[in-house]
């Protein structure tokens, strides 16, 4: 092995699993990366804001030449430039923001305020096989089991199939759930507005706390700023994840009332939930930067744009008999195969095509994800979904065939 070799490097010594497709990137702007063999790829896989942005870009660099970390104990006014947008982007009565590291920080901090609101109640709600993060109680709600013997809040899951059937699961055991708008797997239009207004009505009614995780569906991936938006309610903490960060610095924000904050945290010690660097002068200038660029360039159209390029080019796949799905909600775009074996095929076969996506995901491995950046360009987009078709007519068809 050889130490000019950093994808060897990083496989023996990085503790993780690593993509076996993944490049050396050494740089990336929008969708377009370029490694260290000297290869441009197009990056389908991350489903973040797209590096190389120029203001968010320029406000980053400008303020890491100022102060990039600091503890939390010490304010900035890039922290009150960020929070104050974030008041701005939610709707009300969301007003008070956490800024933390990563999207899975921040739901981790929004179980604790449903812990500290309701110290008696041990249970959260959740969709069983979505994706939570990867922190304790994250993995729990994905999995529908415990990783470690005792968790502060136990998970309590519905099958993927059935996500309608958290309505009837809500009541007075239950310290919180957490949700997503629109998953890898589950289309927007699976929950109505209708379902989610009685959801409302039944977390208000149960005082259940109603986390909404728009980790991946925003900002603006849905065609929607917020997919709140669409559903037509509004949760009591809402997670906001890594675009914030815009792919140049990591963060993540737990959005939610005063008067929910102050139920648990009013006059007292706010170590109870801490993020040492959380909230650095650095990543709250990324932030403020990000949510100016939403709204300047239109991000949320654009994604309403990436949905028609999506479904011009893939919009009849399903009548492959490999495919049995097909859906693009915005930018959130996907395929759920007839195998795992099949998904697998297509993820290496796009890899061979310089299509960087995501391992194939849930429950049985079957659904390939492309989720370009925010910022794609729009000639990058179509690229990207006419290779995703040409690479799936290749390899699915030749596979029915063969068999």
């Amino acid at each position: 092995m050889s130490s000019r070799d950093p994808g060897a490097v990083v496989r023996r010594h990085s503790i993780g699993t690593i993509d076996p497709h993944a490049p050396v990137v050494t740089g990336m702007v929008g969708a377009r990366m370029e490694t260290a063999d000297g290869s441009h790829w197009f990056d389908a896989s991350t489903g973040g804001f797209g590096a190389g942005h120029p203001g968010v870009t320029a406000a980053i660099a400008e303020q890491a030449g100022r102060v990039a970390l600091s503890s939390r104990i010490l304010l900035s006014r890039p922290l009150a430039e960020a929070v104050k947008a974030l008041d701005a982007f939610c709707p009300d009565p969301l007003t008070v923001s956490y800024l933390c590291n990563s999207g899975g920080e921040a739901l981790d901090s929004a179980l604790k305020l449903a812990k500290g609101t309701h110290p008696g109640r041990s249970r959260v709600l959740g969709i069983a096989g979505e994706n939570f993060g990867t922190l304790t109680h994250g993995q729990g709600l994905a999995t529908g089991a415990t990783p470690v013997p005792v968790l502060p809040l136990m998970p309590v899951t519905v099958p993927g199939t059935r996500p309608e059937s958290l309505l009837e699961q809500v009541d007075a055991t239950l310290a919180a759930m957490v949700v997503a708008p629109a998953a890898l797997g589950r289309p927007l239009d699976r929950l109505s507005p209708q379902w989610w207004r009685a959801l409302r009505d039944r977390c208000t009614q149960h005082d259940v706390l109603l986390i909404l995780d728009e980790r991946l569906t925003a900002p603006a991936r849905l065609g929607w700023d917020l997919a709140t938006q669409a559903l037509g309610i509004v949760p009591d903490a809402l997670i906001l994840g890594e675009a914030l960060g815009a792919d140049a610095v990591p963060v993540g924000v737990m959005v939610t009332s005063r008067a929910a904050y102050d139920r648990v945290y009013a006059g007292k010690n706010p170590s109870l939930h801490g993020s040492t660097f959380g909230a650095n002068p650095l990543s709250a200038a990324a932030v403020c930067a990000a949510l100016a660029a939403v709204a300047a360039d239109g991000l949320a159209d654009r994604q309403r744009r990436a949905e028609d390029s999506a479904r011009r080019f893939l919009g009849d796949i399903a009548s492959f008999s490999a495919v049995t799905e097909f859906c693009a909600d915005g930018g959130l775009v996907w395929l759920r195969l007839a195998t795992a074996e099949q998904a697998r095929a297509l993820t290496t076969a796009l890899a061979e095509a310089r299509i960087l996506v995501r391992p194939p995901f849930g429950p049985d491995g079957d659904v390939v994800a492309v989720l370009p950046p925010l910022t794609a360009d729009p000639a990058d987009l179509e690229k990207i979904h006419g290779t995703v078709r040409a690479v799936a007519e290749k390899v699915l068809t030749v596979r029915e065939v063969a068999a």
